[in-house]
């Protein structure tokens, strides 16, 4: 390729992102923004002021520390504090994921690199299937706050290396550099990134000692015939060692000293949270890993199928408002994975590929822990298996793209059929694109109580409500600041327990609040425990304001100097 043509290729590639950007953008303005999205905006603007290490923060068992929270920190520079910078975040980080998963589908070793045709339709495959998210619960899992999509990146970035990179003794410390990173962030990639890579190296390294039992030569043939490759002669040579086949030609101490760098990824992390935790920093929840009893077991697996549906844009559920042909149409990406993955499992203790193996091991481990686990509520559980969407699509690209352009219906290549056909569904998932992204724009979650307490100059005030505070403080852009508190024996006290706090928010040396706010239906059982033990705190209120479904309630005088003591 000439110089021109690379750089109107460059040219080209960077202007369909920044489209995508905007498309997706759009997208995520479609869905509403709650206080998830407002604890992650708000320790992006304690960082952007100097909180570096988030003294103070209780956060939940996801930090996205090193990974999304300098994404929210520069929006915030650019645009202030405002509900739009978790759009912009979501829109960011999907776009970046669709990419680093269009080049690891590419290839890149000299044994793997694809040119040509092929180039094109692996990358095709990948980034097809990840071009239109789901609307609804899609939308709001995979272009709205973090959900462990962007923890894709590094792991991504660390197969990049690998796969790029020549065997040197350089390639062991990135990856370790690049999984460090993304574990800081969020313990899932210790699933998703550490493990797959120690097993899949773990089996290379025992072949290479071990040359492996022979292939059959009709199975051998069959492999050929998969990767689009042309078969081998029918007298060919006794298998050789593992070490001396195509894709395996990496010194001995490769696999082992990744798995090495893997495992003390792990530890680095670790490390580096302590230190950090000594220092004042962010405090985390431990991560839940309960079992879920056998009788829930079926209700997950079904739960398990709609997400992943879900995941790749069919979702066909229940409540689901999206158009039954746009769910259709992404019922070939999700086939494309299917046979993907079937097949790389089928083939993984043969398989050339390091990449794909890898990947096909951390989607089944992803999924198994999840449905094994006690997090499947809903749909919307499926963010703890968003990363089966970018490692799906880079699986069924790398795997699939051979054999659509050799495969064969009685004896005659259709390859002149097949990739038509392919390309019209990508025009299509275009076209769903854009029906989503032209969806109007809808309000944050609380955006009209923080009009309203801004306009009535309430600018602090307190909540036993978390998805009530940080979404309002976010909403009103930090005027009208409401903290959550929690309610112990009959009174209101700092929160005791749970996350999405700073402790530094309670002193009330430098922080105000005279008001207590409410969602809860009047005369309900929540409504009544909220007015008594703030009266039991702070005595009868000055004013009692009744604004659609909420109920503020204010006094004289700063609160926090009589609010309880928390954990």
């Amino acid at each position: 390729m000439t110089p021109r043509a690379r750089s109107a290729l460059l040219t080209g590639i960077a202007l369909a992102l920044a489209v995508l950007f905007t498309l997706y953008l759009r997208q995520s303005r479609s869905v509403v923004v709650g206080s998830d999205g407002g604890s992650i905006a708000l320790q992006g603007w304690d960082i952007l002021h100097g909180n570096l290490l988030l003294h103070g923060w209780a956060m939940s068992d996801v930090s996205f520390y090193p990974t999304e929270l300098p994404q929210y920190a520069m929006f915030e520079w650019l645009r202030g504090l405002s509900p739009d910078v978790v759009h912009l975040g979501g829109a960011m980080t999907y776009t970046t994921v669709l990419l680093l998963a269009g080049l690891a589908a590419k290839g890149g070793t000299p044994q793997e690199r694809a040119s040509g045709r092929d180039a094109a339709v692996r990358v095709l495959i990948a980034v097809g299937i990840m071009l239109s998210p789901a609307a609804g619960s899609g939308t709001s899992t995979l272009l709205l706050t973090p959900d462990h999509l962007g923890s894709a990146v590094p792991v991504l970035l660390a197969w990049l290396v690998v796969d790029r990179c020549p065997p040197r003794a350089y390639v062991p410390a990135a990856v370790g550099a690049l999984l460090t990173w993304g574990v800081l962030a969020d313990p899932l990639v210790e699933i998703t990134g550490v493990a797959p890579l120690v097993l899949v190296c773990a089996i290379r390294s025992a072949q290479r000692a071990h040359p492996r039992i022979p292939v059959p030569r009709q199975a051998r043939q069959r492999e050929y015939q998969l990767a689009g490759r042309p078969p081998q002669p029918q007298l060919a040579p006794a298998p050789a060692p593992v070490a001396e086949e195509p894709g395996s030609t990496a010194p001995r101490w490769f696999e082992p000293s990744l798995a090495l760098a893997a495992i003390a990824a792990v530890a680095a992390a670790a490390l580096i949270s302590a230190l950090i935790r000594a220092a004042g920093g962010f405090a985390l929840r431990s991560v839940g890993t309960r079992a879920a009893g056998l009788a829930t077991l079926p209700n997950h697996l079904f739960l398990v199928g709609q997400g992943i549906a879900m995941l790749f844009g069919a979702s066909f559920g229940r409540g689901q408002q999206v158009n039954l042909l746009f769910s259709s149409l992404h019922l070939a990406g999700l086939a494309l994975f299917a046979s993907a993955f079937c097949v790389t499992l089928r083939r993984l203790f043969r398989h050339e590929d390091l990449m794909a193996s890898a990947l096909a091991v951390a989607i089944a481990l992803n999924v198994l822990l999840y449905a094994h686990g006690n997090y499947v509520k809903d749909l919307l559980s499926s963010r703890e298996i968003t990363e089966v969407l970018p490692f799906g699509a880079v699986l069924a690209g790398r795997v699939m793209a051979g054999p659509v352009l050799a495969a064969r219906i009685m004896g005659r290549r259709v390859r002149t059929a097949l990739v038509p056909v392919l390309g019209a569904v990508l025009a299509g998932y275009a076209a769903v694109l854009a029906v989503y992204a032209a969806q109007p724009p809808v309000p944050a979650e609380n955006q009209d109580l923080a009009g309203w307490l801004a306009g009535h100059h309430l600018a602090g005030g307190l909540s036993a409500s978390y998805w009530l505070a940080n979404s309002v403080t976010v909403d009103s852009s930090g005027r009208a600041q409401v903290r959550q508190v929690s309610i112990r024996s009959g009174r209101l006290t700092r929160p005791n327990g749970g996350w999405g706090y700073a402790r530094p928010w309670y002193q009330p040396s430098s922080h105000h609040a005279d008001f207590v706010v409410t969602s809860a239906a009047p005369g309900t059982a929540a409504w009544h425990t909220l007015l008594n033990s703030a009266r039991n705190t702070f005595g009868s209120p000055a004013r009692t304001y009744s604004y659609r479904q909420y109920t503020v309630l204010v006094w004289g005088g700063n609160l926090l100097r009589r609010l309880g003591p928390g954990n």
